[in-house]
């Protein structure tokens, strides 16, 4: 075991003394539910970034790569934290081909950077809105994908390559910086959803699209989730092609300010349409239509700052939870959209221990449930746990899952925040082994303890 001083000696050996800090602000604020690490390596450079990984490697310490910061309560908390690899420096843009739509970055790019650049040009990068304040490589790893997946796809489909540093001293590129590649093993999608466990990412190479010229939301107000989802569905299979189909309850409604009258129980079915002005109006339009056959009761048009404003709200609750929300505990459930009102009737009848306040949101065309609960700071994790598990059950039974994404911090180290993964495991285990297998990167962090 080294020492934390001579940790950071043997650092500031490797890229510099500026760019290490063994002490102060920087090691709470690179804290992960309370444990800190002994070292915050800052480096400047990829080439920087790569040494710092392969001496960790050498020396079999524990190091969690950090973007902005956005997703770092996602995920286990770390077994061993010797090293916070603070990435947040690496944040230039190496390469924007227009022409082709593809656009290569540094892993510590903020999205807005990106938007600032190509919004000029009537490009942008659908993974989230204008302010999204969260790095590329950290979207990438943790398969963040923003909500217009329906008409522009999701992560996966977005990402052409990445650039990472293994344990291994091995700097290596995989994908590359076209939309059409050459035929072999697509490896750059191990990396979507990984969690820095099998490598650092430190670039990545986007396909961009073309900025629409007009983007829109209709606000529909249902009596039941039944008729919501009925509308939803209605829309989905006609010709109109939405970029987000979003379900609210009336709590998360409200919370988004949105010029509706709400009561108790209603919920809010929200589209997206983008593009050409006259496509949108008739999309529009027709939506509308579907909803009033379903039993809408009040509709509402969102544009610019309202439709901004949404794009932030929704986002703001699936970045860390504030100092006001600790006795939060945030879910997100997976399911076929044909299962999502069972999802949400299943989570509503077994919230034993939710306070007033607690919501949840859903992305229909994804089947994504994303449930805030507010619980009492003195729950206890015997309580917890049977809920959850319960919850669990009948969401495998749908071929679903169970994912916590934040819980209070006396609870957090006790739960399991993947739940089981039957099969994953061992394939993720044999990845594990293959790149990382000293357990360096993010060690626990991952599914199954990887």
């Amino acid at each position: 075991m080294i020492a934390p001083e001579t940790l950071a000696t043997n650092l500031e050996s490797l890229i510099g003394a500026a760019y290490v800090d063994a002490e102060g602000d920087q090691l709470r604020n690179h804290a992960i539910d309370g444990g800190q690490p002994s070292v915050v390596a800052r480096p400047a450079t990829i080439e920087q970034a790569a040494e710092v990984v392969a001496w960790a490697g050498r020396e079999r310490l524990a190091v969690v790569p950090w973007g902005q910061g956005t997703q770092m309560h996602v995920g286990a908390p770390p077994q061993r934290y010797d090293i916070a690899l603070d990435l947040s420096g690496l944040n230039r843009v190496l390469e924007y081909d227009a022409a082709n739509l593809t656009l290569i970055a540094e892993a510590g790019t903020p999205l807005r950077e990106v938007y600032r650049l190509t919004v000029p040009e009537r490009q942008f990068l659908p993974l989230g809105y204008p302010g999204t304040q969260a790095s590329l490589g950290g979207l990438l790893v943790t398969n963040t994908s923003g909500f217009k997946r329906a008409r522009y796809g999701g992560m996966r489909d977005l990402a052409l390559g990445v650039r990472v540093a293994l344990p291994d001293g091995a700097l290596v590129r995989f994908g590359g910086r076209v939309v059409k590649n050459v035929a072999g093993y697509d490896m750059n999608k191990l990396y979507v959803g990984s969690y820095g466990a099998f490598g650092v990412v430190l670039a990545t190479s986007y396909r961009l699209a073309a900025l629409p010229e007009d983007d829109r939301f209709l606000a529909a107000v249902f009596p039941t989730l039944a008729q919501a989802t009925e509308a939803a569905a209605a829309v989905q299979a006609s010709l109109l092609h939405p970029a987000a189909v979003m379900l609210l309850d009336h709590q998360a409604a409200q919370a988004m300010a949105l010029p509706l009258t709400l009561q108790p129980g209603q919920v809010v079915l929200l589209f997206n349409f983008d593009g050409l002005h006259e496509a949108v109006e008739r999309e529009l339009r027709e939506s509308e239509h579907a909803c009033q056959r379903s039993g809408m009761t009040e509709a509402a048009q969102l544009a610019g700052e309202e439709l901004l404003r949404i794009w932030e709200q929704l986002e703001q609750w699936q970045t860390a939870p504030g100092t006001d929300e600790t006795a939060q505990l945030r879910l997100r459930i997976g399911a076929l959209p044909s299962r999502l009102v069972a999802a949400v009737e299943t989570l509503e009848t077994t919230q034993t221990f939710g306070l007033p306040g607690s919501f949840w949101y859903a992305d229909y065309v994804h089947g994504q449930v994303y449930a805030c609960l507010y619980i009492d700071p003195q729950e206890t994790v015997e309580r917890v746990v049977p809920w959850l598990a319960e919850l669990r059950q009948r969401t495998r039974d749908w071929h679903g899952y169970c994912q916590i994404t934040a819980a209070p911090a006396k609870l957090r180290r006790q739960l399991d925040i993947w739940g089981e993964t039957p099969g994953m495991a061992a394939l993720h285990r044999r990845y594990k082994d293959q790149f990382d297998p000293h357990a360096v990167l993010n060690p626990g962090r991952y599914i199954a303890s990887l």
